[in-house]
């Protein structure tokens, strides 16, 4: 028996070492084609594995442990063309250098918002709208609202209370499904997705595809899907801090920590915004009278966010991650105006594992659970509370399980299949009847993406939708590109399917307006909204110069909105001045063009803009839908040079919109123009170091709209505005 276990030992011994024998390791360096300047943080990873790198300072890369093989290499670096190349590995060590071209935009850049899976913009089926890295830098934008109204005129946001409402091509908050690194974001302020959450200083892009994306993405995709990507590093360890003051109190800080253990990764952020918020006005409207009040167009508010992110690589083949994230936010306004603020609290947390199968194809699961919470935050003793209790108004819970494979069928066909699940449950003491009431989806999804010649390439899904309360819809897609030389023409044709809101059915809530009360009701009755949206672009591509023109369609059926009906005679008594309830509006919709162009003029400079025209309608009625206007756009003039140890970039941005639609006795709200100017100052300091030093004007011509505090605006700019910011970056 000793022999044996002897000759067992000695043979598993030989058998590991042969295995590790086959293993070496990848190395190489990653630099600029024309100037042989080493690239730093460029990405290099084989492609359909999870194994891949980051360069170092001097522009060099190691991949420890690869077995040997033929493997597809690819290297992508920010403001470079991706290089995509068949490496051959054997023995302990392979060496490779690769030379990347500088790129004049951003079309090859990757993209997966449209179809789910990696695309270049420039030949993504599916129209994408990327904002990028360099562009959002330049912008040095407050919040979600300041950026996208600064780089994009489909956007627009109406002030609220509370916070503002996003809108893409005249269509709402509530048609736009938000996403943060593919995951839905949830929880909402006044029926709006709370966007306070987001900034910045941690997003590396935005993808944004409008139109129903139903098939791919579900409810709340029928005006268009925003896909943030945040901010990561490859990098061994990564360090990012920065710290932002502006004028009325503004304080917004980010700081953030990658580290790479070889298969473990982390990704931790914190994030906290302050403001002391403003007022426009002295007066507010009480029915025809001025009256004084110290209400605040923008109330002071604090708000923190951290996040936190595991990933184990635990073959070449199997990864896994867990993620979570806690948000708070703190709302105040005057004891003389309320004797409450509002607070928010969300906890999501989120767990799955991706499985590469090789030649393209994988398997992703992932578990998504988010709790979001509202609550009156007193600021006096009121009601049987004290200041600084909190008294919870709703909670909102959603549990989500999504189970997708990618197929590469053969060169010319890509297949996705996935199923869904979703949970939705909504509580809320005093405004629900039964104070409970929850809904779940059940849905299946198949996605093929055919090369029907050689210039012609085309994507075909569709979606089947069981809801518990509506039960069940088919929502089809279908868009196609053609290729001709320095121009790409795309067309779509996509279904979309909404299901009320668990607050659009039964939620009720009164909202003071001066000395008056204003109800809210839902309303059981609603039926689900179903949208068909076409539409149709022309792109037009050389090296530094890209323009495109895209006309769309998108009519909604039974499109849910709010309409003002009689007061009951008990309200009345309570102070009620006037009531609202959902209701369907059996035909609306919106159509329009829209215009983007980027140019880079040589010597540093560059411009760029678009134009929107919307025309949004309720059909019914044959008037417009309120809180829209029909022209938005923007334009921009960016200069960047370099020195040796210094960067300086400098932005000049403009957005302009004409006034807004409301169908009520305050009347459209203004329209205007604001100017911003931007620079940003790089320094590269010792080692790793490298320092930014932004500073800016905001609103340059100090335009204000001082109508009365309850009227509509347009914007809440309190006028000229400063800031300076200080961002310190350390990469190993």
């Amino acid at each position: 028996m000793p022999k044996i276990n002897w000759l067992l030992t000695c043979i598993l011994l030989c058998s590991v070492s042969a295995i590790w024998a086959q293993n070496g390791s990848f190395t190489g360096t990653v630099s600029e084609k024309n100037s042989g300047e080493p690239l730093v943080g460029a990405n290099v990873y084989f492609n359909g594995t999870t194994l891949g790198t980051v360069t170092d300072k001097n522009g060099r890369f190691v991949i420890k442990n690869v077995k040997s093989g033929t493997y597809e290499v690819i290297v992508s670096c920010i403001g470079y063309h991706r290089v995509k190349e068949e490496i051959t590995l054997a023995g302990p060590e392979t060496k490779s250098e690769f030379l990347l071209e500088v790129s004049t935009s951003s079309l090859g850049e990757v993209v997966v918002t449209g179809t789910g899976t990696p695309h270049h913009l420039k030949s993504a089926p599916v129209q994408t709208e990327l904002i990028d890295k360099k562009l959002i830098d330049r912008i040095a934008a407050t919040d979600f609202n300041d950026l996208m109204l600064g780089v994009s005129p489909s956007f627009d946001f109406s002030p609220g209370a509370m916070g503002p409402f996003m809108q893409i091509n005249g269509l709402g908050n509530d048609y736009i499904l938000v996403l943060i690194d593919g995951k839905r974001v949830y929880g909402d302020v006044g029926g709006q997705t709370d966007l306070s959450r987001i900034n910045p200083n941690n997003v590396e892009r935005i993808e944004v595809v409008k139109g129903a994306s139903s098939a791919l993405y579900g409810s709340e995709a029928i005006a268009g899907v925003v896909n943030i990507i945040t901010k990561k590093s490859k990098s061994k360890a990564a360090v990012v801090t920065s710290n932002r003051y502006g004028s009325y109190g503004e304080w917004i800080h980010h700081h953030s920590l990658d580290l790479n253990f070889g298969r473990l990764s982390s990704t931790t952020s914190f994030d906290r915004k302050a403001t002391d918020g403003w007022q426009l006005s002295k007066y507010e409207l009480d029915d025809d009278d001025l009256e004084e009040t110290d209400a605040m167009a923008q109330n002071a508010s604090t708000d923190f966010t951290f996040n936190q992110k595991l990933s184990y690589d635990l073959t070449q083949q199997l990864s896994v991650y867990v993620q979570g994230a806690k948000y708070k936010r703190d709302v105040l306004r005057p004891q003389t105006v309320g004797k409450y603020g509002y607070s928010y609290d969300d906890f999501s947390y989120v767990a799955g594992a991706e499985y590469l199968l090789g030649k393209g194809n994988k398997l992703t699961l992932d578990w998504n659970s988010d709790n979001f919470k509202y609550y009156y935050k007193y600021n006096q003793p009121a009601d049987g509370f004290q200041a600084d209790d909190k008294a919870k108004q709703t909670e909102q819970l959603r549990n989500a399980l999504n189970l997708k494979g990618i197929f590469k069928l053969s060169k010319s066909h890509q297949l996705s299949v996935g199923g869904e699940y979703v949970n939705e449950e909504l509580e809320s003491e005093g405004r629900l009847e039964g104070e409970k009431a929850d809904a779940y989806t059940l849905a299946l999804y198949a996605q093929d993406e055919m090369k029907i010649v050689k210039n012609l390439s085309a994507v075909v899904g569709a979606r089947f939708v069981n809801h518990k309360e509506f039960g069940s819809a088919f929502t089809p897609k279908l868009s196609a590109l053609y290729n001709l030389k320095d121009f790409n023409f795309r067309a779509t044709y996509s279904r979309g399917f909404k299901a009320p809101t668990l607050k659009e059915l039964y939620y009720h809530y009164d909202k003071p307006m001066g000395s008056s009360v204003y109800l809210f009701l839902g309303n059981p009755d609603l039926e689900p909204q179903t949208s068909d949206y076409y539409a149709f672009s022309a792109e037009y591509i050389i090296d530094g110069f890209s323009f495109s023109v895209t006309g769309y369609q998108n009519d909604v059926d039974d499109l849910i909105d709010y309409e003002t009906v009689e007061t009951s005679e008990e309200d009345a008594a309570n102070g009620v001045k006037r009531t609202r309830r959902h209701y369907n509006i059996s035909k609306a919709g919106t159509k329009g063009i829209d215009f983007l162009f980027n140019a880079n003029l040589g010597a540093g400079f560059s411009i760029g803009g678009g134009y929107s025209y919307v025309d949004a309608k309720n059909k019914t009625d044959d008037i417009r839908l309120e809180g829209v206007a029909e022209n938005y756009g923007n334009a921009r003039l960016g200069y960047v040079h370099n020195w040796k140890k210094y960067q300086l970039t400098a932005n000049l941005n403009a957005r302009f919109q004409d006034e807004k639609f409301f169908d009520d006795d305050e009347g459209n709200a203004k329209g205007y123009n604001l100017w911003k100017l931007t620079t940003i100052h790089r320094f590269y300091g010792p080692g790793d170091f490298v320092f930014d030093l932004s500073a800016g004007i905001d609103n340059i011509f100090d335009y204000v709209d001082d109508s009365p505090y309850g009227s509509h605006y347009g914007t809440i700019s309190p006028g000229r505005t400063y800031f300076v910011s200080l961002q310190i970056a350390i990469n190993q």
